[in-house]
C-alpha cells in the first residue's frame, strides 16, 4: 500500500483500526492458521483444504464442481420496508458477495457480463472480493477493474471487506468507484429524502466489526440498510435498529458439507 493511502485510512478509520487490522493481516499471512477471532477457521486449513480438493477429484465431482461455480443466477428479490420514505419507493439495489474472483481466470469479467444488462440504482458489495487469504492479490484488483467497468447505477456503489479480503484492498476498490465503508456510513438523498447505508467490517476473522462508530452520524429515526459480511452479528442490527440487512458468508446452497456446514 502507498504511504498516502497509508495515512489517508489513519485519518479516516483511526490509528488504532488500522495497527489492529494490519497486525492481524501480517500473522494472518505469516501463519496460514493466525490466531484471529475465534478457535476454528476451515477457510485458513490449506492442506484440509488441498485433500478435500483431492478427494473430490477422485470420485469425479471437481468437474461438476467447476461448472457449478459458473453458474450464476440473478434472484430478483421484492422487499417492504415500512420505514421507507416516499421518494425512494421502486429503489433497487443491486446485491453481489463473495465473489472470490480469482477462483477462476476471468470471473470479474464473467459477473460483469452477467450483470451489464441489469438496471439498477445502487449496487451493494457484501465482501469476500478474493478466495486465496495468504497469497498474491494482485490478481484480485485486477478483476475488480474489469467487474467496476460494469456497475454503472446513478446511485453509486459501496462496499466493505470480508474475512478474506486485506485492508489494502481498499484504496484500489475506491479508485474504481466502489466507495468502501469501514464501520461508516453514507447517505442518499432524493427529493429530500434520505437513505443511510452502513458498512461494518469483518467480525467472522478480523473481528473488527464496530457498530458504535458505524451508526454514529445515522439519524436514530432514518431508514437503514445494514451491510455486513457475516450475518453472526445479527442481534447488534436490531440493537441499532437497522432496516434491512444485507450480508452474505455462508454461501448457503454452494458448498453443503455434512452436520449442515457451510464454507465462508
Amino acid at each position: 500500500m502507498e504511504s498516502q493511502d497509508l495515512q489517508n485510512l489513519v485519518e479516516r478509520c483511526g490509528e488504532a483500526y488500522v495497527s489492529k487490522r494490519l497486525r492481524f493481516q501480517m500473522e494472518y499471512a505469516a501463519e496460514v492458521l493466525g490466531p484471529g477471532v475465534g478457535s476454528l477457521h476451515f477457510e485458513n486449513m490449506t492442506r484440509l483444504i488441498e485433500t478435500f480438493g483431492s478427494l473430490i477429484r477422485l470420485v469425479g465431482l471437481w468437474d461438476k464442481g467447476s461448472v457449478n461455480i459458473r453458474a450464476h443466477r440473478i434472484i430478483h428479490n421484492q422487499v417492504t420496508v415500512p420505514t421507507l420514505p416516499p421518494s425512494f419507493d421502486g429503489f433497487r439495489i443491486l446485491h453481489l458477495s463473495d465473489l472470490h474472483l480469482d477462483v477462476f481466470e476471468g470471473m470479474g469479467e464473467h459477473v460483469g457480463r452477467l450483470i451489464s444488462n441489469l438496471e439498477y440504482d445502487l449496487a451493494l458489495l457484501t465482501g469476500d472480493f478474493r478466495y486465496h487469504t495468504h497469497s498474491d492479490y494482485y490478481p484480485v484488483l485486477r478483476a475488480i477493474e474489469r467487474l467496476s467497468a460494469r456497475l454503472k447505477c446513478p446511485y453509486g456503489s459501496f462496499g466493505i471487506l470480508g474475512n478474506h479480503d486485506f485492508l489494502e484492498f481498499v484504496p484500489h476498490l475506491e479508485s474504481h468507484g466502489i466507495r468502501m465503508l469501514l464501520n461508516e456510513s453514507a447517505h442518499i438523498e432524493i427529493a429530500g429524502d434520505h437513505l443511510w447505508v452502513v458498512g461494518l467490517d469483518d467480525a467472522h476473522f478480523y473481528g473488527m466489526h464496530d457498530y458504535e462508530r458505524a451508526f454514529r452520524q445515522v439519524p436514530a429515526e432514518s431508514t437503514k440498510i445494514l451491510m455486513i459480511h457475516s450475518p453472526e452479528t445479527l442481534k447488534d442490527a436490531s440493537r441499532f435498529k437497522a432496516d434491512f440487512v444485507l450480508s452474505g458468508h455462508t454461501h448457503a446452497g454452494q458448498v453443503c458439507l455434512p452436520a449442515a456446514l457451510h464454507y465462508g
